[in-house]
């Protein structure tokens, strides 16, 4: 362990601040990412920041960095600090020292342009680098030490910040921090792509890898071939692409225009941060194939995805799709500057290969043996278009498979740990995107809204996870681990705040595992870190962030709810509905007989975590009758599992819904009940569900009576329910319309 955590009362005395209009405050020194080392020389003598400083910068290069420092500053100071270009220091004046190289080794600073020493003395702050890159995080440790509301234009005003005397030498652990965000599935406008990246900046990651194209939308626009966005960036009911993950029977997609991806960039560039595009080949490509068909194999045969999707794979035999692959290119290296680009290669469905005239020829021509062959003479095309350009090619570890790469392509490795040694010891420079640690998108908890195929992974597990782990490998294949990514797939539908849900304070580990020293990490440390004053500037930074839920029990007549930290408060209903602000606040054990009814969740300030009742306890009764199942419709199951009442089970449809299809629930005898709900879609993920279809019920088993059309719900996806007056024999799902991609997931009906 460095010298850091030996100064950690030191820090937390520190750190204890009051933020109220006028008053000093002292600075706050639980910084994130740790840093390598940072020395407190003295807790009594200090440098007092106030509206007299004055930001000096020796080096135009740095008037941005500058200009930054001073826009958050003035949040607390309720004025714009002077800023002034000028070649030595000044009493009281914050000094932004671009530095030669020579001068590393005299002042202990790493050689590398993101390195930092930030050095504290009663007269001033200086903050040293190489480079641009190394101030600019300089400044976002010292932004850090003011107070936790500095974020926001609301700030409460201060009079000084009284800074201890201190050294912090500083430098990132990996060079690669990155954070990739699928825009595809569901789209985010500019104002939340810049807000994004300015999270990213405050810690440190230097990396967006911008998901830009899939099979649910393409969303950069291509001058040489407007129907990709004209057509293509769009799904509903009446387009092209069918609806999808919740986006309903309306118009909803959307795309970036060249202009716009300009601006972000810069924004991007501005705040160190290099953004790597990805449009997803030669699978995931529906959104491609419906715009421009002639693109894919010409087969009858029908071959779906691991998503569902069929027809969505590029025919690699075809020669024209490398003129229109290099046309795309050229037009995306006007608009991206990144080295890396990223071609995507994952999950390609290689049946249509087979069954392709134009693939099979190519491969007697190539005397190849085996389909993922295909898929490497696919990858080395892209690879030598993008190598024209001056680009490094990147792609999901598939492109492992099959055949050699050039030693500069950069695989992604998602699909375990061993897959990344795989690449390394194969001499590849790899990121590490793992999904049973780095998938940000799987579920937080069980009860929590997600995916869970990898993993269900909570903030500590991904706190755990280590680049270069314990594998054994030599000093040369561990640089060759360039660095983790987190990476957020937005299949989960729409839903506002999901991604930040998501993302954050997720984003906050992801970032120690990046820059800090293995040796400096420690999972207790950054908690109390992040409850002390990261949540609290998260929430002035404006991000949803997640809001941890209670841990709540049932034990010897009484419910017992417990928080993750002190911060947050515990409120509760008691007749099942969602706890609000205004619900009352748990305080002690409840004693009950009843309790199935209550219901708990923990808030910070406004922000609510999802409600949880009792976790040791069956919440829901719900009754279990012999029941058949009909349907007109062919299923990929056994169409029984939807009446076994196990909610951990499914079946869906072996074709696309149409207007006019039905599933029937029949009871072997009438039942009295409250309450039916029928719901589609992935139980708790609210996907692939039916977004026209209406619900009928009867008495007599014959006779139905109309009722409700499905709605969208965050947990229960597209669903009705019927209260029936009296016992009913059975209950009717009426497809009226589309419904989502090639395929629906049906239910168990929940019966109260």
């Amino acid at each position: 362990m460095k010298k850091l955590f030996l100064l950690t009362s030191i820090a937390l005395l520190l750190s204890s601040c009051v933020e109220k209009k006028g008053e000093a405050v002292k600075a706050n020194l639980d910084i994130v990412p740790v840093p390598q080392t940072m020395i407190v020389n003295s807790i009594e003598d200090g440098f007092i920041l106030n509206d007299n400083t004055v930001i000096v910068y020796n080096d135009e290069a740095n008037q941005f960095n500058a200009e930054f420092l001073q826009s958050y500053l003035k949040n607390i100071f309720k004025k714009d600090l002077k800023t002034t270009l000028k070649s030595e220091s000044e009493s009281a004046s914050i000094n932004l020292n671009i530095i030669d190289a020579s001068k590393c080794e005299e002042m202990g600073l790493a050689n590398d342009k993101e390195s930092y020493l930030l050095s504290v003395s009663i007269d001033n702050i200086n903050i040293y680098a190489l480079d641009a890159a190394g101030i600019f995080y300089g400044i976002q440790t010292l932004i850090q030490m003011m107070p936790n509301d500095i974020y926001s234009v609301d700030a409460n005003e201060v009079a000084e910040v009284d800074i201890p005397c201190m050294n912090i030498n500083d430098n990132p652990r990996f060079k690669y921090r990155g954070l990739m965000l699928d825009c595809s599935r569901t789209f985010f406008d500019v104002d939340f792509i810049k807000h994004l990246l300015n999270g990213l900046a405050h810690y440190k990651i230097n990396n967006f890898h911008w998901h830009l194209a899939d099979d649910q939308g393409w969303r950069i626009e291509i001058k040489h071939y407007p129907k990709l966005t004209e057509l293509g960036a769009w799904r509903g009911a009446d387009e092209l692409l069918m609806p999808a993950y919740g986006s309903g029977n309306e118009r909803y997609g959307g795309f970036y225009t060249q202009e716009e991806i300009k601006d972000i960039v810069q924004y991007a560039a501005d705040r160190n941060i290099n953004i790597i595009p990805e449009i997803d080949l030669p699978g995931h490509s529906k959104a491609v194939a419906v715009t421009y068909p002639e693109t894919v194999c010409d087969i009858e045969s029908k071959h779906l995805s691991v998503q569902g999707e069929s027809n969505n794979v590029w025919c690699v035999g075809r020669e024209e799709n490398y003129e229109m692959l290099e046309n795309i290119i050229a037009e995306m290296t006007t608009l991206f500057p990144s080295k890396i680009y990223h071609i995507g290669a994952d999950e390609v469905n290689m049946n249509s290969w087979r069954d392709c005239d134009v693939c099979q020829n190519l491969m007697r021509e190539k005397d190849m043996k085996e389909l993922v062959e295909l898929q490497n003479y696919f990858v080395r095309r892209v690879e030598k278009i993008l190598a024209k350009h001056g680009k490094t090619m990147a792609g999901w570890d598939e492109i492992l498979d099959g055949g050699e790469l050039l030693p500069t392509s950069i695989p992604y490795v998602w699909q375990n740990s061993e897959r990344g040694i795989k690449s390394v010891k194969a001499g590849q420079p790899t990121v590490m995107q793992v999904s049973q640690y780095m998938y940000f998108d799987m579920k937080q908890s069980p009860d929590e809204r997600g995916l869970k195929w990898a993993a269900i992974i909570p903030l500590d597990s991904v706190y755990s996870f280590d680049p270069i782990g314990h594998f054994e490998l030599t000093d040369a294949e561990k640089k060759l681990v360039l660095g983790p990514q987190g990476g957020l797939w937005t299949e989960c539908g729409i839903v506002d705040g999901y991604a930040h849900y998501q993302l954050f304070p997720k984003v906050l580990v992801l970032s120690e595992i990046g820059w800090s020293a293995y040796e400096n990490r420690d999972l207790n440390h950054f908690k109390k870190r992040l409850f002390d004053s990261h949540i609290e500037k998260l929430y002035h930074m404006d991000f949803d962030f997640r809001v941890a839920p209670p841990t709540v029990k049932y034990e010897d007549g009484k419910l017992i709810a417990n928080k993750d930290y002190d911060q947050l408060v515990i409120r509760y209903t008691d007749d099942k509905s969602t706890p609000t602000t205004e619900s009352k606040e748990y305080t002690d054990a409840i004693t009950t007989d009843m309790p199935e009814n209550y219901r708990f969740a923990t808030f910070y300030k406004e922000r609510s975590s999802i409600a949880r009742g009792a976790q040791n306890i069956d919440l829901y009764h719900y009754q279990k009758p012999k029941t058949t199942i009909t349907s007109n419709v062919p299923m990929e199951q056994d169409i029984n599992v939807l009446v076994d009442y196990d909610m951990n089970t499914y079946c869906n449809t072996a074709r696309p819904v149409e207007s006019g299809d039905y599933f029937l629930y029949t009871f072997e005898e009438p039942i009295d009940c409250k309450k039916i709900l029928v719901g589609t879609g992935h139980y708790g993920l609210a996907i692939v569900g039916l977004p026209n279809a209406r619900l009928e019920y009867s008495y007599d088993g014959e006779n139905f009576i109309e009722g409700d059309d499905f709605v969208y719900d965050y947990f229960d996806g597209y669903y009705a329910e019927c209260h029936p007056e009296k016992a009913v024999k059975a209950v009717k799902i009426v497809v009226t319309g589309i419904g989502e991609c090639e395929y629906a997931i049906l239910q168990d009906l929940r019966i109260e």
